[in-house]
């Protein structure tokens, strides 16, 4: 016969075992844990995507991805972070997307004591990756970035291949490329454009489009010839630059914009600027939203090519 004294000892050790080891992985995760900065929309993003944004403490004022970056501790512009600012969160660790500054402000906090990473990658897909593998080693996280950076990868390369295809079903017009602009800012200088070794440079490339820009480096000003010359078929405008519901009508009108296929028809499309611009998570959703604008322009083409003929012969 079991003695009841006997069982109910066994199962007792059973629990206080189980709750030690609960309690061993909770001090594990204490001991793990950071009060992080993130200076940078982009690094943001990816702190959340590896589901360590309990950690965050407070983030610069470019962070308003996900819902609940927008309800922490704003800090100000990632390129004029104050010491005191920082430092009143008490961190441990601040990750800085290339631009973070100033630098005495980089230099104090490092010296008060807290781990200062800034990083600096190409901006495309490749350097998306190398940035999600380097913060997922960083917090020590390293399956989840991996996995992570795989899955934007795969979805990268069906928005590829999606593209191509629907592109495909545009005869004769699919065997031209597509041409496109993307304007970051619209002032009395001028229009400011996506060039070389950016974001949406990065976008175009992989979906076969070519940037009437490419030959500028980084975000620079182009003039009015360039654009009429290049006659994109598609422009594409950072959203944070517009500002009233004719925003996008008024740039239709624009004297280097008007003139050229996009403008005629007002293909000018407004894109998230996180998105677009920084090494986000939502890479492919960036690329998907260029891909479709782009078939829209396309499309297009493709009646105005068919309704030519047409007029010529009845004429």
């Amino acid at each position: 016969m079991v003695n009841a004294k006997w069982v109910a000892q066994i199962g007792l050790s059973i629990l206080l075992v189980s709750v030690g080891c609960l309690s061993d992985a909770h001090a594990h995760e204490q001991q793990n844990a950071q009060r992080i900065i993130t200076a940078g929309g982009s690094l943001t993003e990816i702190v959340f995507a590896l589901e360590l944004g309990d950690q965050v403490v407070a983030t610069d004022s470019t962070s308003m991805y996900p819902e609940k970056a927008r309800h922490i501790t704003k800090l100000g512009y990632f390129r004029q972070l104050s010491t005191e600012g920082v430092l009143a969160q008490q961190p441990t660790l601040l990750l800085g997307a290339s631009a973070t500054g100033p630098s005495d402000m980089i230099e104090q906090v490092s010296g008060a004591g807290v781990d200062v990473v800034i990083y600096d990658m190409p901006k495309n897909l490749q350097g998306l990756r190398q940035l999600i593998e380097h913060v997922g080693e960083k917090l020590q996280v390293s399956d989840k970035a991996q996995h992570l950076a795989t899955t934007i990868s795969a979805r990268a390369s069906r928005e590829v291949e999606a593209f191509k295809k629907q592109k495909a079903a545009y005869s004769p017009v699919d065997n031209r490329p597509m041409k496109a602009l993307f304007v970051v800012s619209n002032n009395d200088r001028g229009l400011t454009v996506a060039g070389h070794n950016t974001v949406p440079q990065a976008m175009f490339d992989l979906l076969g489009i070519q940037n009437g820009a490419e030959s500028l480096e980084g975000y620079k000003l182009i003039n009015n010839e360039a654009v009429l010359q290049h006659n994109p078929d598609v422009i594409f405008v950072a959203g944070h630059m517009l500002h009233g519901k004719e925003a996008l009508s008024h740039l239709c009108r624009h004297p280097a914009i008007a003139a050229t296929f996009a403008g005629k028809h007002c293909l000018v499309k407004a894109m998230d600027s996180n998105v677009a611009l920084g090494l986000s998570p939502r890479f492919a959703q960036g690329m998907s939203a260029i891909s479709e604008h782009a078939l829209q322009a396309l499309a297009l083409k493709a009646v105005n090519e068919t309704a030519t003929p047409a007029r010529d012969k009845a004429e």
